[in-house]
């Protein structure tokens, strides 16, 4: 009788194992699609959504300027919820002060972060930094790409080193309807916006995975996990 339920038992545990598992693989394998819009003319508007499992998970958001920001649940076309999340109202930021006794203390911590973040600027890096975000751009390059826009800064030259920036990335928009005119005698935004495509979760982490065991990056984080920590000294002989 024992041996029947603890049999039982165990036939539960491997089918509740077993879909664990197969939910994983699907929050791994299957790609999330996506697609944003928006407009910007006497009123400002964005929508989009995301969807997972080929439609069976759909969120639709929206959210007009003025206005509230909306978003819309869909589950397998049979369970729909919206809601609106609370906009909280904004606090002014206040800079608190350090204690007296930790001002010096305080002082110190701020330069050592400092000084291990000038670790990650260097020329390597950067590189390795550059050649990844070259290869997530290339992943979410997008099927549909469509912008229609005037775009003009109070600063001309602003307005031509985007117009510069954008040419920079010519090869990755130049198959899609992308027309932005750029405006310098005036400062102006106005158009609209259309952008969807895939997105695959394996690839992304390859991605970062390959960036963070690069030989630059590599050689900065790997000593600092297996560093020994120092002994402090102590004994009768160090006793004036």
């Amino acid at each position: 009788m024992f041996l029947s339920i603890l049999g039982f038992l165990l036939q539960i545990l491997g089918y509740l194992l077993l879909a664990v598992l197969l939910l994983c693989l699907i929050l791994i394998i299957v790609p999330y699609q996506y697609r944003v819009a928006g407009e910007r003319y006497e009123q400002s508007l964005l929508e989009g959504s995301i969807i997972w499992l080929f439609g069976g998970i759909k969120i639709d958001f929206s959210r007009t300027f003025p206005g509230r920001f909306r978003v819309h649940l869909t589950v397998l076309g049979w369970f729909r919820h919206s809601f609106a999340p609370p906009t909280p109202p904004g606090k002014p930021k206040q800079e608190s002060l350090p204690p007296p006794g930790k001002s010096e203390e305080h002082k110190h911590s701020k330069e050592k972060k400092k000084s291990s973040f000038k670790e990650f600027l260097k020329p390597d890096i950067l590189k390795e930094a550059l050649t990844t975000l070259v290869k997530l751009l290339k992943h979410f390059q997008p099927h549909t790409l469509s912008v229609s826009a005037k775009i003009g800064f109070s600063d001309p030259m602003m307005t031509g080193l985007l117009y510069g920036l954008l040419s920079q990335f010519h090869f990755l928009i130049h198959r899609h309807d992308v027309h932005v005119q750029p405006v310098f005698d005036e400062e102006c935004l106005e158009g609209q916006f259309l952008i969807g495509g895939r997105v695959w979760i394996p690839a992304l982490l390859l991605m970062m995975a390959g960036f963070l065991l690069s030989k630059p990056v590599r050689s900065i984080y790997i000593p600092k996990i297996f560093k020994k920590p120092r002994k402090s000294k102590g004994g009768p002989q160090y006793v004036n």
